[in-house]
């Protein structure tokens, strides 16, 4: 997202702090999971980026080798979004560790598609997460330079969620703070606020809070 009226369309697979997430475990065996799930809107990196409420799916394929290949879509206001992510991840020990490439597509809005390179690692309850901008925004002779950066520290005890997110974005940096219940399996309260944005302040630091259910088969 060149601009923050971009941010309209744009979603990272790792959802709101409790939500679907790319798991960061080994899987003892190759399977085939699905994910559906509602939220009363569409929250992404302190963000609200939908009017209304959103409905998502995943389907993923996890090897026992650690690698895995996974697709995410999810309705937009007036549109819908999807992402295609791939990667490796492992345990060392105590210590998790997931590496991947994620794409994110916009039928209707081609500018905002991109790419972003990630790297999670997790020890117990804690967790941090490194998403990096590449290629570009957008394809053809409008195409954008990706050089925005995402990081995030996370720390999870039994139900509830704390985390710290901050995004070097193109049109102002930002920084946001979440926090999360799940009040029964599958069904989560998230809250984000930003907290910090450079001048020119183009972000809206309004308190958000999300209800979202998910089911998986």
């Amino acid at each position: 997202m060149s601009s923050p009226a971009s941010l309209s369309s744009a979603r990272v697979v790792a959802g709101a702090l409790c939500g679907a997430s790319l798991m960061m475990t080994s899987p003892a065996h190759a399977e085939v999971s699905a994910s559906l799930s509602i939220a009363s809107q569409y929250l992404w990196r302190g963000q609200s980026l939908s009017s209304n409420a959103a409905l998502s799916g995943a389907l993923d394929y996890d090897h026992r080798s650690g690698f895995y290949l996974g697709g995410w879509t999810t309705s937009l206001d007036e549109s819908i979004e999807y992402d295609l992510y791939g990667g490796y991840r492992g345990q060392q020990g105590d210590w998790q560790y997931d590496l991947g490439y994620v794409g994110y597509f916009y039928p209707d809005a081609s500018p905002d598609n991109m790419q972003e390179a990630y790297l999670k690692l997790g020890y117990g309850g804690f967790g941090a997460e490194a998403y990096f901008g590449v290629g570009d925004y957008g394809w053809g002779g409008n195409a954008v330079r990706n050089r925005d950066n995402y990081f995030l520290l996370r720390y999870q005890y039994q139900k509830f969620g704390v985390a710290a997110g901050y995004y070097d974005h193109s049109a102002a940096d930002y920084t946001h703070l979440d926090v999360s219940y799940e009040a029964y399996p599958g069904l989560v309260f998230t809250a984000s606020q930003i907290v910090q944005q450079d001048a020119p302040k183009p972000w809206d630091n309004a308190l958000q809070v999300m209800v979202a259910y998910t089911f998986t088969f």
